[in-house]
């Protein structure tokens, strides 16, 4: 088949579907544009395309004005979008490819929540699946990155076309497209695989770049497979985060489990090395942790390793007042109330014993005396109730200073207790 014929073949599941097509301005995307509109039309589907300037190059503008131009050529809605991609990198620690990879993603992701298109395409073809490969390979990937080009809810029609094909398609239809100078700068890992890598071992081994495709779609095959073989029942999703039990990450399938979990964060190319030290967590004490990238964190908890993105956390803090509090995205509701206090737990306090109470997460220096017991840390107090790490900055406190009256949802203090002289009975809950 040739490029019209393999595209359409893509597409064939699309019809009347709204299809946004990511188009740079270079000859691959430009490719893509000029196929799909062709085939859209037959189909009666609606093509539309998305740019993303990513703010990295002076020839940036160059290539938004170009691909500007060809939608208004060919009568096709663009949405153009604007990021600083340098800015994204250093606050996050990634690498630029890394970090312009993550936006341009995170575009097309909200395109498709939005309701803007109801799939997005992007001109990735076959060599670019065999540098992913390689590139992961090098990195020590497991199986997984071996996968090549795996994100699901992108669809990329050109996945079985090589450079020679897009090559003939440009000059069948006199096609014109902006060359990005940066393809050609061996500093980027993947220029590097394609510019040096590749042309050596095409060189020496004739047909390598297919065999490495080839051994991609095998090797996709072998991990569907084994995700079919595991237990998912112990995979949990909690608050945020993705948990992996304690059998799992003891069991001969521990990584294969790992690697589950984490494309809970699309992360399907993570080292052999971050993945062994996930696994090594089950033999650490509770609240362990180690940092992987994209900023995910592996914490020990007392049944299993909790994968998730920590939140920034909120150290402001609010006077506490009847009816609806709102803090951080949480609402804590304090009531009248007749309720008995039948435990702690379930929030009923005498509201006279409130006054000059604020609302506010924890910090360093808290004190908490829980009902019926003895004045502690507030660590401890958590620690003591086995409360995960990653939700103890989560939870809402009622402080006077230092002193926690109330950990919401969890336990009052024995100072906030309702008594025979209790004239102001008040419920305290988190929403």
């Amino acid at each position: 088949m040739n490029v019209l014929e393999k595209t359409a073949d893509a597409l064939c599941a699309y019809r009347g579907k709204k299809l946004a097509v990511g188009v740079s301005g270079g000859r691959d995307s430009v490719c893509l544009l000029h196929a799909a509109r062709k085939c859209g039309g037959a189909e009666k589907t609606r093509i539309i395309a998305v740019h993303v300037n990513h703010g990295l190059r002076k020839t940036a503008e160059r290539d938004q004005t170009f691909v500007r131009a060809l939608c208004a050529e060919y009568g096709i809605e663009l949405l153009e979008f604007c990021a600083d991609v340098g800015k994204n990198a250093r606050e996050n620690g990634l690498g630029i490819e890394q970090a312009a990879r993550n936006v341009r993603y995170g575009i097309f992701r909200d395109i498709v929540k939005q309701g803007c298109a109801d799939a997005v395409l992007t001109a990735h073809h076959a060599l670019d699946n065999a540098e992913s490969v390689l590139m992961h390979l090098f990195r020590g990937s497991g199986l997984d990155g071996l996968c090549g080009m795996t994100a699901a809810d992108i669809v990329r029609p050109f996945a079985d076309v090589y450079p020679s094909e897009l090559e003939e398609y440009v000059k069948k239809n006199g096609l014109k497209y902006v060359v990005d100078e940066t393809n050609f700068d061996d500093g980027a890992d993947r220029n590097f695989i394609r510019l040096k890598v590749l042309p050596l071992i095409e060189q020496r081994y004739a047909g390598a770049v297919r065999a490495v495709n080839a051994l991609s779609r095998e090797c996709s095959a072998a991990v569907k497979t084994l995700d079919r073989l595991i237990d998912n029942s112990l995979i949990t999703r909690d608050s945020g985060a993705t948990v992996v039990s304690d059998s799992a990450l003891r069991s001969p399938s521990a990584s294969r489990y790992v690697r589950k979990a984490l494309s809970d964060f699309t992360l399907t190319d993570m080292t052999r090395v971050q993945i062994e030290s996930v696994v090594a967590l089950v033999g650490a004490r509770t609240g362990a942790k180690v940092e992987l990238s994209h900023g995910v964190v592996a914490a020990r908890e007392s049944d299993g390793v909790a994968l998730f993105i920590p939140r920034t956390e909120y150290g402001g803090e609010m006077d506490i007042s009847l009816g609806a509090n709102f803090i951080d995205g949480l609402v804590v509701d304090v009531l009248p109330t007749d309720k008995a206090p039948v435990e702690a737990r379930g929030g009923i306090v005498d509201g006279d014993k409130l006054r000059g109470a604020t609302l506010r997460f924890r910090r360093d220096g808290d004190l908490f005396k829980p009902f019926g017991g003895g004045t502690k840390k507030l660590k401890s107090f958590f620690i003591d109730r086995k409360i995960p790490a990653r939700h103890r900055d989560r939870i809402p406190l009622v402080c006077r200073g230092n002193e926690v009256l109330v950990v919401v949802g969890v336990e009052i203090s024995d100072s906030v207790r309702v008594d025979g002289n209790t004239k102001n009975k008040l419920e305290i809950k988190k929403r």
